[in-house]
C-alpha cells in the first residue's frame, strides 16, 4: 500500500504521510478512479512551524502582512504584550484570519482575540486547539476551479464507510476538505487448536 502510487487522488510531493492517513487516501483513490475524477491531497502531517508558515501565507494572500508584521517574522514560540495580555506574536494575525472567515488552527493552543462566528457562536476569547494535522491523523483534499463541490460529492458518502475515515470539515474559504482519521489495526491471525497461531 503506497499512496504515492495513487492514480486519481494524487498526493502532492510536499505532503507528509502517516500510517493512519495513508490507507484512507489509498481507499479514496479507488472512489475517485471509479468516478473518473482527479483530486489532490494537499496536506498531511504538519508541525507547529509549518502551521505558522500557513498562517503567514494567508496573511500575505489577504493583504494583511503589513498590518501584522511581527507575525511575518516571529518564531513559533515568540511572545509579546497585546492589549494588556501576553500572547504569541502570531496570535493577533491568526485571530484576524478567523475573523475573516479563514478556518485555521493555531500552532499551539491559543485564545481567539477577535470576533469569530462559528455555528452561530462568537468564539472570541475561546481557546482553540492546535491542528489535528500535528498528530498525523488528518489530511486535506483541495478543491478545483469550481471549489470543493466535486470532491465533496465523492468523499461525503465515504465517511464512516471507508475504514479509518471518521469525520470531515468543509472549508470553503480554504477551498479544501479537511478529513479526520483513526488508525485501523489489522486483524490478528486466528489461534489454532493449540491456542496459539503460527506464522509461516
Amino acid at each position: 500500500m503506497n499512496a504515492r502510487n495513487n492514480t486519481h487522488l494524487i498526493v502532492l510531493p510536499q505532503v507528509v504521510l502517516t500510517p493512519t492517513i495513508e490507507p484512507v487516501i489509498v481507499s479514496l483513490d479507488q472512489v475517485f478512479r471509479e468516478a473518473n475524477q482527479t483530486g489532490f491531497v494537499t496536506s498531511g502531517l504538519r508541525t507547529p512551524l509549518k502551521q505558522l508558515q500557513i498562517i503567514q501565507d494567508y496573511l500575505l494572500k489577504l493583504g494583511l502582512a503589513k498590518k501584522y508584521p511581527v507575525a511575518m517574522t516571529c518564531k513559533v514560540n515568540d511572545q509579546m504584550t497585546w492589549e494588556g495580555m501576553t500572547v504569541f506574536k502570531w496570535q493577533p494575525g491568526w485571530s484576524r484570519l478567523l475573523n475573516e472567515g479563514i478556518i485555521i488552527n493555531p500552532p499551539f493552543r491559543a485564545k481567539c482575540l477577535m470576533d469569530y462566528i462559528r455555528n452561530g457562536v462568537n468564539k472570541k476569547g475561546y481557546w482553540i486547539n492546535p491542528s489535528p494535522h500535528f498528530k498525523g491523523v488528518s489530511f486535506d483534499v483541495g478543491g478545483g476551479d469550481n471549489g470543493i463541490n466535486d470532491e465533496l460529492k465523492l468523499i461525503e458518502p465515504q465517511i464512516g464507510v471507508i475504514p479509518g475515515l471518521v469525520n470531515m470539515v468543509i472549508e470553503r474559504n480554504n477551498n479544501c476538505l479537511h478529513l479526520d482519521c483513526v488508525k485501523v489495526e489489522p486483524p490478528k491471525p486466528e489461534n489454532n487448536e493449540f491456542g496459539y497461531y503460527i506464522e509461516y
